[in-house]
């Protein structure tokens, strides 16, 4: 298998496409229309994982996630694909609160898939921020509790665009990493693009995302193929495969390409 199947098929594990539950798409049609564009930025398996958490906005039913989620899978245009291994996936991007743990352990919302890992995600908006104290007291809280963990997008947060070297404490705790892969080439902010593509070249990277929110004007679209094609240029092919599927494969129970 060359590096360009793996490429063709790769695994985007965080969007935002369950309508109505988030800041996300809004109605089925929207869904199925961010559907269809990610698959024509090469991916194969979507995991769709609206946040879950008061404190950062959105704490949706998980019944109500769950229909939502069921009527999306019968939507007959979502399926309009020639690729057989196409597969979505129900999963949460939660606020990693100072109440995760027991929040997880009461199953408020989904894990990643049909397995145990838990994608995470901490406040930045605007102003508002968390500093790195915050993160490893919670992570850590996490591992002691013995959840696999998956922090989203940590390019993004201040704490770590401040200290490079939180993404290797964070890594070293066990959490694996996931980037909004837009984030290597296409983000506009150099300081963003230079930290996202340091933690591809030390290999902290697990995972890559769209965060994709909707088809509508200034919300997220998903932008994938720029990211991946520097993943590849820029990396030896076995890490770039693991990051755009095999680590999905490996953790998180997607299906194995033959």
């Amino acid at each position: 298998m060359n590096n360009l199947q793996y490429r063709d098929h790769a695994v985007d594990i965080h969007s935002h496409i369950i309508p109505g539950v988030d800041d996300g798409a809004r109605t089925a049609n929207e869904a199925a229309d961010l559907i269809t564009l990610d698959r024509e930025e090469g991916m194969s398996v979507i995991f769709a994982t609206p946040h879950y958490g008061i404190e950062n906005g959105y704490a949706p039913e998980k019944s109500l996630v769950q229909s939502r989620f069921n009527e999306l899978l019968m939507k007959k245009n979502i399926w309009q694909s020639p690729d057989p291994s196409s597969s979505l996936h129900i999963g949460t991007e939660w606020y990693c609160s100072d109440e995760i743990v027991q929040r997880i352990l009461r199953k408020e919302a989904f894990p990643m898939g049909m397995s145990d890992w838990y994608m995470v995600e901490f406040l930045e908006w605007g102003d508002l921020t968390e500093p790195s104290d915050i993160f490893l007291y919670r992570l850590s809280k996490m591992k002691q509790a013995g959840i696999n963990t998956i922090l989203a997008h940590p390019e993004r947060y201040k704490a770590i665009r401040q200290d490079w070297n939180l993404a290797k404490r964070i890594a070293d705790l066990g959490v694996l990493l996931q980037i909004n892969v837009y984030d290597l080439v296409l983000n506009k902010a150099e300081s963003v693009r230079n930290l996202t593509q340091w933690m591809v070249r030390e290999k902290l990277v697990s995972f890559i995302g769209s965060d994709m929110h909707g088809t509508r004007e200034g919300s997220r679209k998903p932008r994938m193929k720029e990211g991946i094609c520097w993943l590849y240029e820029n990396n030896d092919r076995e890490y770039a495969d693991s990051v755009v599927r095999k680590n999905a494969e490996k953790y998180l129970g997607v299906e194995k390409l033959m």
